[in-house]
């Protein structure tokens, strides 16, 4: 069994939303699980587009897509409530599951200071979460960020069992003052990883500004980039951790994958 079981996609019918639910198709497709598709709706408020009969429509608009992208196991969630709140509810009901939202509001400072989706996940998922930005003609690259440290090796392997359902070749990326730094990293790490081909990953050392800085300006190169969440929560989080920032700051696919609970040896 893969890593992950089955995948969990917020909508709201939005353009931000269904771009979402086209890349959880394609994850789901490709490794091979189901698909449980949540619209969120406010039981509060009569405006329309937030009531109980747009969240069905949203979420048969968006399960006709998956089945039509190949998706074998489509279930579909309308509730009330709070859209982050829903969606983590959802995700935690069972071991195994992959959040993927968009991740739209991510980078606006007002949107998070209004109560951001994607934020608040960012901050509580206790599962792994894709954060969407666009849609990939070809999945062909992914970049795994490490620093060497034990949870970021957790979030390398996550993102290798990943890369490999895409067919994307997977790169070790690291943050590093000098480039003979940055690969001392990489072949450490290289080192702990149950691989037989070293051919396998390409390498990326970046120099010259701040790490996640670094990891934003070197986005473009790749269809989805990994990142353990160690300093989304705490003191970590308000003094600007790189996760945080990136998490933020990205605009290419983000898997943050949960490394708390489960460090890698």
């Amino acid at each position: 069994m893969g890593c992950y079981r089955r995948i969990v996609v917020g909508t709201n019918g939005s353009e931000t939303g269904q771009m979402a639910v086209t890349v959880a198709g394609e994850l789901a497709t490709r490794l091979e699980v189901g698909v449980c598709v949540v619209a969120v709706w406010k039981e509060a408020t009569l405006k329309a587009g937030t009531d109980a009969v747009w969240a069905a429509q949203v979420t048969a608009d968006a399960a006709a897509a998956l089945i039509a992208a190949g998706v074998s196991e489509v279930e579909r969630v309308e509730r009330d409530g709070t859209a982050g709140a829903v969606l983590l509810e959802e995700a935690a009901r069972e071991p195994g599951t992959l959040l993927v939202v968009g991740g739209g509001g991510l980078g606006s400072s007002k949107a998070r200071l209004l109560g951001s989706t994607a934020n608040h996940v960012s901050h509580h998922s206790d599962t792994d979460v894709v954060f969407t930005h666009k849609i990939p003609k070809r999945w062909t690259t992914v970049g795994l960020t490490t620093d060497g440290s034990d949870s970021s090796l957790t979030a390398v392997l996550r993102g290798c069992e990943v890369a490999a359902a895409l067919g994307a070749r997977p790169f070790l990326v690291t943050s590093a003052k000098t480039d003979e730094d940055g690969a001392d990293t990489l072949l450490a790490v290289e080192g702990r990883l149950p691989v037989e081909d070293p051919d396998l990953f390409g390498r990326d050392v970046l120099t010259g500004v701040p790490a996640a800085e670094a990891i934003c300006n070197a986005a473009w190169k790749y269809d989805l980039v990994v990142i353990g969440n160690r300093g989304m929560s705490g003191p970590a989080r308000l003094l600007g951790s790189v996760a945080n920032k990136v998490t933020h700051d990205i605009d290419t696919n983000l898997l943050l994958v949960n490394t708390t609970h489960a460090v890698a040896s």
